[in-house]
């Protein structure tokens, strides 16, 4: 298997064309020039040096941030459309889980890894990670300040009782002096392995293709972790609020155009009317633009629904309705959260999983006797 495998998420702009997890090209390139410049001439290049085409390519492998805003976008824009042409599998990888790669040869099972790139300000970037069987295994990635972050990286390593932990990634540096004083375990990657790399990018491509974790352009989109400030901005105008009867009134001669043909408007009012129920609208501008709701079995809450209208998604309506659910389960004393969730819902999942929702099992043929459902859960 042939792996075209691109990282645009930093100042280095990488390349590389894997044969499965054997390397035949590695390109990089730094200079003052953008990545829309020189990726694309990069990728020419390539397959000119190793006598290949995009007709050789069986997998696309991507970074898929977090990182440089526009630089995700770049790389997730080229490969989309190379997919969509050539009609090619792809696999979006996270910069920090590409960092991780980075040093997997000094890790063991007992290893915690620390993927770490710096934000600006005193914030970073980081996810942590273990190897198992040459599986990366993610336990969690957060944006945070760097001493709120310490403590979060302390309660893992004490928690899952990780012998040593190894530092990578340019925040690991930037910070190198205050790790050392709150790590007595601490490893630090080399500088080489610092910087995110296409190779990393097609190991764990590779690697995601075994376990069948691929899919099409669609399954494509960008972790940035912390918004830009236009998303924080058009986020703060999004209001929250208890669902009443009259916001169904408002929504139901639009519900099935401009929400989502799933749900059924009659179906929302039943849910909405039981008394063990609790329902959320978003308002933009004081139009809805989004509802969510749970049922309170025992001391369970189930999610029945988050939905978004949908010209307004990918705007941070479902993680503040998400929130809202969140909160209101544990102020009615609920010591778990589950839902249901598509098994090709890749956005969903996404936003499910960054809020530390684990997958606990799988209801086949749940959709429409068709797809089938990921049952999640989260627990107090």
């Amino acid at each position: 298997m042939k792996i075209l495998a691109i990282d645009t998420s930093s100042k280095v702009c990488s390349v590389a064309i894997f044969e499965d997890n054997t390397p035949i090209i590695e390109l990089h390139n730094d200079d003052e020039k953008t990545h829309s410049v020189k990726l694309m001439p990069m990728i020419d290049k390539a397959f000119k040096t190793t006598d290949l085409t995009l007709d050789d390519i069986n997998l696309l492998s991507c970074c898929i941030g977090p990182g440089s805003f526009t630089g995700v976008r770049i790389g997730i824009a080229t490969i989309k459309a190379f997919a969509d042409v050539k009609n090619i599998y792809v696999v979006g990888i996270s910069s920090l889980e590409s960092l991780a790669y980075n040093v997997k040869d000094i890790s063991s099972t007992s290893t915690l890894i620390c993927s770490m790139i710096d934000a600006k300000n005193d914030n970073i970037y980081c996810g942590l990670y273990n190897f198992s069987n040459n599986i990366c295994n993610e336990l969690v990635k957060f944006a945070e300040n760097i001493n709120i972050s310490i403590e979060k990286i302390k309660e893992i390593l004490e928690k899952e009782h990780f012998e040593n932990i190894v530092f990578v990634g340019d925040a690991s540096a930037i910070y190198k002096d205050l790790l050392n004083t709150s790590f007595s375990s601490a490893i630090f990657a080399s500088t080489e392995n610092n910087i995110q790399k296409g190779s990393s990018i097609a190991f764990a491509g590779f690697s995601k293709y075994s376990q069948k974790c691929y899919g099409n352009s669609s399954t494509l989109s960008p972790i940035y972790l912390k918004k830009s400030q236009a998303e924080r901005t058009l986020e703060e105008k999004i209001e929250i609020s208890n669902m009443v009867l009259e916001d169904i009134e408002a929504i139901s001669p639009i519900f099935n155009t401009e929400f989502d043909e799933f749900w059924n408007i009659n179906n929302l009012k039943s849910d909405f009317s039981n008394s063990n129920s609790t329902y959320f609208v978003a308002k933009l501008d004081g139009e809805i633009v989004g509802f969510a709701g749970f049922l309170k079995i025992c001391e369970e809450a189930n999610i029945m629904n988050i939905v978004t209208k949908v010209n307004k998604r990918r705007l941070g309506i479902g993680s503040k309705l998400l929130e809202a659910l969140i909160l209101s389960a544990k102020e009615q004393n609920c010591t778990s959260i589950t839902l249901e969730v598509n098994e090709h819902n890749k956005p969903a999942i996404t936003l499910y999983e960054k809020y530390d929702f684990k997958r606990i099992g799988l209801r086949k043929k749940y959709y429409n006797n068709t797809d089938n459902a990921i049952l999640m859960n989260l627990s107090r």
